[in-house]
């Protein structure tokens, strides 16, 4: 569909898949270029313990589901289509610097999950350019959420800034909001503040700077 909702809907055709998440989308010359998190086992098995009751959080582990960063291309003068996976690392709930929402990005920022659960136990950083990996693991019993990326005043490049991100610690029983450097995602965070209430795992979020809220 034309971004000013004019003219027919058009249809491209793809390996089926589901997508739950997408990360952008953005022109390239001819093609329409999207990135989205690609579900290689959409419907797994039924839990194997536990029964029908746990069988919820299996559509919802990103290793169950096989779900991996993949690109799709249209484009939309010749009608051809292509798609590649980006990594192989399993990961959801991907973000990237608002700034570029809509345009070119490099960098796409997501959460990876204990196994077979809908628990994020760190965040990951992918390089779509080189295919790098860099990845931080919370300690055990701790769970994030969805990573916020918030440029830095005055920066000049995308990765520029900081990811945000709630946790729930189950050992000490409360939430925090970690910071870190997004270029130095490894090194842990730069920041934590302690919460007054606890969030739970798996929390969407969104990051604006406060001059874009009004009556801030």
């Amino acid at each position: 569909m034309p971004r000013d909702g004019s003219g027919p809907v058009r249809w491209f055709e793809f390996e089926p898949t589901y997508v739950l998440h997408w990360a952008n989308a953005y022109e390239d010359g001819d093609e329409v270029v999207v990135d989205g998190f690609y579900q290689r086992r959409p419907e797994p098995a039924d839990a194997p313990a536990g029964g029908p009751p746990q069988r919820i959080f299996r559509f919802l582990a990103a290793d169950v589901l096989a779900t991996t960063l993949h690109r799709w291309r249209i484009n939309t003068v010749t009608g051809a289509t292509k798609e590649e996976h980006l990594t192989d690392r399993f990961s959801e709930f991907g973000m990237i610097n608002g700034r570029h929402r809509g345009r070119r990005h490099r960098h796409v920022y997501a959460t990876v999950n204990r196994p077979g659960w809908f628990l994020m136990t760190g965040v990951v950083h992918h390089d779509t350019d080189t295919g790098a990996i860099e990845e931080y693991r919370f300690p055990e019993g701790v769970y994030c959420s969805e990573t916020a990326m918030a440029p830095r005043r005055g920066s000049r490049s995308e990765d520029d800034g900081y990811l945000v991100t709630l946790t729930v610690d189950t050992n000490r029983d409360l939430s925090e909001c970690g910071v870190f450097d997004a270029a130095r995602l490894a090194d842990g965070p730069v920041a934590s503040v302690r919460l007054p209430e606890r969030v739970s795992s798996g929390t969407h979020s969104f990051w604006a700077p406060a001059s874009d809220l009004p009556g801030w």
